[in-house]
């Protein structure tokens, strides 16, 4: 019997906005999952995972639980911290689940590649019935086109300068009780093949922009106060659309300001205008997807 040397590790996973998205069911949990297009942000989740710990332990969160569960039954301890919105589209429990599988790996020494730790929290995610995409999408980082479902997905990424995202959260929505509603998979599903098949036919962050806001209108999804938002953002000359699935309002502004004598200008304008609809959150795009830190 081997013995192994304790270990600790600190990894971040990025929050995830979803714009648009297909639901695909499959009996396997692997292969289940979803098509569309996200941005992964520099918000996110702090994990840490101690081995041995004093107890085969974990954060309260329920897809860590299972992460660690199928990882392994040695003592353990994980730990998370999240400066991201929980239960409103910004894919926490994906980041919860990935930055614990990777945390684990170095920690334990489990020698797993990135694709299996995916294949893990990815399935931890299906089964507790969090996500469907997001953990793929935060694995690469960007603004990410998902082309195929599941934990093998086969992923693109729309290039762009590095971007300031904004958004308010109104109030929380049960993704598990929508994913688990098959007429809302009836609804979403034309118009979210509709989005991605358009983005591909001009993949750029405007047309991103402007699908997610086509999508959560075509299917009735965009509740009154984040239409009233993503209205004020346009008379601004932003965009802005409503993170899947939460009752939240993300919005970026797309001019290109470099070299402008006001740089900041056009940002605080969308800031200031979403400030009065709540308290307004901020983060850069992130492009490195999870990692060890």
């Amino acid at each position: 019997m081997s013995m192994h040397n304790p270990g600790s590790a600190s990894t971040f996973a990025p929050a995830h906005i979803t714009g648009f998205f297909v639901i695909c069911e499959h009996e396997n949990p692997a292969l289940m999952g979803s098509l569309g297009c996200g941005v992964t942000l520099r918000s996110g989740v702090i994990t840490s995972a101690i081995a041995p710990g004093p107890d085969i332990m974990s954060c309260d969160v329920p897809v860590v639980q299972s992460v660690v569960a199928r990882l392994t039954s040695r003592s353990c301890l994980v730990r998370s911290r999240s400066d991201i919105p929980i239960g409103a589209g910004f894919g926490a429990s994906g980041a919860y689940a990935l930055g614990a599988a990777i945390a684990l790996n170095r920690a334990l020494s489990l020698n797993l590649t990135a694709s299996q730790l995916t294949r893990v929290a990815h399935i931890a995610e299906v089964e507790n019935g969090t996500g469907l995409g997001d953990v793929v999408a935060q694995s690469l980082g960007g603004i990410v086109i998902r082309c195929t479902a599941g934990a093998s997905a086969r992923l693109d990424r729309i290039y762009t300068d590095e971007k300031d995202v904004f958004w308010v959260v109104f109030d929380k929505i049960s993704t598990k009780e929508l994913l688990e509603d098959k007429s809302t998979a009836n609804r979403i599903n034309p118009v979210g093949r509709d989005s991605l098949r358009e983005l591909l036919k001009k993949p750029t962050f405007e047309n991103f922009m402007q699908q997610s806001k086509r999508f959560a209108v075509e299917t009735g999804l965009m509740s009154d106060a984040v239409s009233d938002a993503v209205q004020a953002v346009e008379a601004a000359g932003g965009m802005a659309s409503q993170a899947m699935l939460g009752d939240a309002v993300f919005a970026i502004d797309l001019s290109d300001r470099r070299g402008a004598g006001d740089a900041c200008g056009d940002i605080d304008t969308i800031e200031s205008v979403l400030s009065e609809f709540g308290s307004v959150g901020r983060s850069r795009i992130d492009f490195g997807g999870a990692r060890l830190i």
